[in-house]
């Protein structure tokens, strides 16, 4: 009998029906030690439209970097064109903006400040342009004005003395028509790091667009309440994912946003994970969910000296055609809606299909992130839409998203599931992998188990019920011993002829934990 169980307690293993452990012994991969740092799959670049994947591998093999963190870039780079321009319909009135949040965790001396400023440069270009564009505007408004003041004081003389009813009309129209001659503000595409009352701020002036970029990580430290005593402001950075309403009240004045579209792609280090840990209104309010997470492979120690440099022409036409559509979108006064094919729309249909079973509480395979990835079909739909932009930049607005669009946007996605995995993991190991170990402890002790080389999540929370006291935190140590190798989930069972409740899901043990000393 093991610690924590009851007299007459044993594990209910093997079930008529079930997978023997034998038959799902075969392909074990080998088990990574639990505070080993997991390394999720690469970027698909064959996802990506050829001027991207050129550019995104060129640059990762310059810097001598994973292409993930340039992919990240390459992304964010597409969000910053297209957010507040464009929206996709996914279905009757499912539509998603075109606005991404990105996170890309690496350690120092990775030389993601390179390929931060590699991805980016088209972009602050582009800005520069609409700045020059803007200011000329600006004056043209402000010559504008002068004369409607003019006309507006003359127009309210003539009307004072003669009272007609011609002369106050035209005294109103003219009232109108300074009033709406306003001067823009300077137009500011792209911030670094910004307080939520400054992001607020700056989505107002810029009618709801702003992209905030970075190779650090200051931002999450700015969100976490750097400038306001510590207490998190989000609501600015959650409604400006999401296309809601953003409306400010403060003394003097009113910020009002019909539909903003906050974009947000920036590098934090390994450590700022562990901070984010800390602070459980992060996720709990949603933050977290909405970001998109990359963990790229280390290659640090393992670097060419004389890498290949990046190709003029592919340079060259990353940076025309990225800032095409920076300059191209921005003409848009109103969001374009892009419509999906029949065959694109049924692929949504049946990765949400595919998504939802594994989002079941205490029983599906993304239970612990089921916050995070139950945005992830929305997430993939943005992702098609900005794809297609890629591929077609001078009339994608006029075209229907592409079966072969959506089917990359979907693989994208299934990239991102195990990228979160690994980084809400490691924000998660502090606080479980020491239970991890004494599972496995409990797992290798147990004669049952050892026997029948398998257990139910119900074995070991009954076994360790003085270590685990609810599901949710059974549930987060087996996703860490299974996300390390030392078991595998078996397909669950469905419920008897009679109904009831359904099976405890099923595990079975790596056989390298049976091996003899």
């Amino acid at each position: 009998m093991t610690a924590g169980s009851g007299p007459n307690w044993a594990p209910d293993i093997t079930k008529p029906g079930d997978k023997t452990p034998a038959e799902a012994e075969d392909a074990w991969d080998e088990v990574i030690p639990l505070g080993s740092r997991l390394v999720p799959p690469a970027f698909p670049l064959d996802c990506l439209p050829s001027w991207l994947a050129d550019i995104v591998q060129a640059v990762a093999e310059e810097t001598q970097t994973p292409p993930d963190i340039a992919a990240a870039f390459a992304l964010g780079g597409l969000s910053t064109a297209a957010g507040g321009k464009a929206v996709v319909r996914v279905r009757g009135g499912w539509h998603e903006p075109l606005n991404l949040f990105l996170v890309c965790v690496a350690p120092p001396a990775t030389r993601k400040s390179a390929v931060f400023r590699a991805m980016t440069a088209p972009l602050y270009q582009a800005e520069q342009q609409l700045v020059i564009a803007g200011r000329a505007k600006a004056r043209q408004t402000e010559l504008l004005r002068s004369q409607l003041q003019e006309a507006d004081k003359q127009a309210r003389t003539k009307a004072v003395r003669s009272g007609s009813a011609n002369d106050l009309a035209e005294a109103e129209s003219t009232a109108l028509a300074l009033e709406e001659a306003v001067v823009p503000p300077e137009v500011q595409l792209i911030a670094k790091n910004v307080t939520p009352e400054e992001c607020s701020t700056i989505l107002s002036e810029q009618n709801g667009r702003l992209s905030i970029l970075s190779a650090e990580g200051d931002l999450f430290d700015i969100v976490c309440g750097r400038y306001s005593n510590g207490v998190p402001a989000l609501s600015p950075f959650l409604e400006a994912h999401a296309g809601d309403v953003l409306k400010v009240n403060r003394r003097g004045r009113a910020e009002y946003v019909r539909s903003p579209a906050l974009t947000i792609a920036v590098c934090i280090q390994p450590a700022v994970l562990a901070f984010l840990a800390q602070k459980p209104r992060l996720r709990g309010q949603g933050l977290l969910a909405r970001f998109l997470y990359v963990l790229p492979k280390d290659t640090v120690g393992y670097r060419n000296s004389e890498p290949d440099l990046v190709p003029d022409q592919v340079r060259h036409t990353y940076e025309q055609n990225m800032q095409h559509l920076v300059l191209s979108l921005a003409e848009w006064e109103r969001p374009q809606i892009l419509a999906l094919s029949a065959p694109a729309t049924k692929l949504v249909i049946d990765f949400q299909n595919e998504i939802e079973p594994q989002l079941r509480a205490g029983v599906g395979e993304l239970d612990s992130l089921r916050d995070w990835a139950g945005k992830l079909v929305g997430a993939a739909a943005r992702i098609a839409g900005l794809l297609h932009l890629a591929e077609h930049p001078h009339d994608g607005f006029r075209k229907p998203i592409a079966e072969q669009t959506m089917h990359h946007a979907v693989e994208i996605a299934r990239y991102f599931i195990a990228h979160a995995a690994a980084c809400f993991g490691a924000m998660a190991e502090d606080r479980h992998t020491q239970l991890a170990r004494e599972a496995l402890a409990w797992i290798t002790k147990n004669e049952t188990v050892m026997k029948a080389r398998q257990f139910s999540q119900r074995d070991l929370h009954r076994g360790m019920q003085t270590k685990l006291k609810d599901a949710s935190t059974v549930t987060a140590v087996l996703s860490l011993l299974d996300a390390h190798g030392y078991i595998r989930a078996l397909p669950q069972a469905a419920r008897g002829s009679r109904g009831g409740r359904r099976p405890s899901p099923q595990y079975v043990v790596h056989p390298a934990l049976f091996a003899k000393p």
